[in-house]
């Protein structure tokens, strides 16, 4: 599977020490922005359905400081604090942040934190607890190890380097591949496009290129057409 991807956000008021952070990341191999906010507000409601591996995180902002904000997230992903600010190290490190960095940040510092937050990540990866009679699975998403239903699935979609798991209530991001899925979940799970797997028990309508899960329009891929056919034997493709 290589070496995972670090996704991370930027949280950061200031416009000139959040593009430096952002040329930083685009320059550091396997790390990946997700988004970039001068507004932390935006950012909470962001990571209430995003998560990402680290925040790059300003202490000093309007509204809402660094410490008020982890405060809020209460340790829901690691966090490199980024300020001009020494004295709020010591609170920094009662949050158990990875990194805290001085500005003006040199690149090799940065790189530094980088390497931090992998080794916190490093044994996180390519853990996935699977059973093809089990009723449920275990994925690491977040962290921790979450326990998901399999007749609670709606589908699941390949994006970039991890996994999203979709069931009606919410979407779980795992650092998977999608072949794992594909060879080990039960029977009712089919691959019907490169970026997409769906439990058959959910399929709303079928057509000869889309498949509907709830409300979800999934294309189906020409290779895997035949996956459906055998399912569906009046499917004429």
């Amino acid at each position: 599977m290589g070496t995972p991807t670090i996704n991370c956000i930027i949280v950061d008021d200031e416009p000139l020490s959040a593009n430096l952070l952002e040329s930083y990341v685009s320059r550091c191999e396997n790390t990946h922005l997700l988004e970039k906010f001068n507004n932390p507000i935006k950012a909470l409601h962001y990571l209430e359905t995003c998560k990402p591996d680290v925040i790059f995180l300003d202490v000093q902002m309007p509204e809402l400081n660094g410490i008020q904000f982890m405060n809020i997230l209460n340790k829901n992903c690691l966090v490199v604090l980024t300020t001009a600010y020494p004295e709020y190290a010591i609170n920094a490190f009662d949050f158990d942040v990875v990194d805290y960095l001085l500005k003006p940040i040199p690149f090799e510092r940065f790189i530094l934190a980088v390497n931090k937050v992998k080794e916190k990540l490093d044994n996180s990866y390519s853990k996935i607890e699977l059973n093809e009679n089990a009723p449920h699975i275990f994925i690491k998403s977040e962290h921790k190890y979450i326990k998901i239903f399999c007749q609670e699935i709606l589908y699941l979609e390949g994006l970039r380097d991890y996994v999203a798991i979709h069931t009606k209530e919410r979407k779980y991001l795992t650092l998977q591949s999608m072949k794992s899925f594909e060879s080990i979940l039960s029977k009712n799970f089919t691959r019907v496009h490169k970026s997409y797997i769906i439990n058959t028990n959910k399929i709303t309508s079928i057509s000869k290129n889309l498949v509907v899960i709830d409300t979800k329009q999934i294309p189906i891929g020409a290779v895997y057409s035949q996956n459906l056919h055998q399912i569906f034997k009046f499917l004429g493709v």
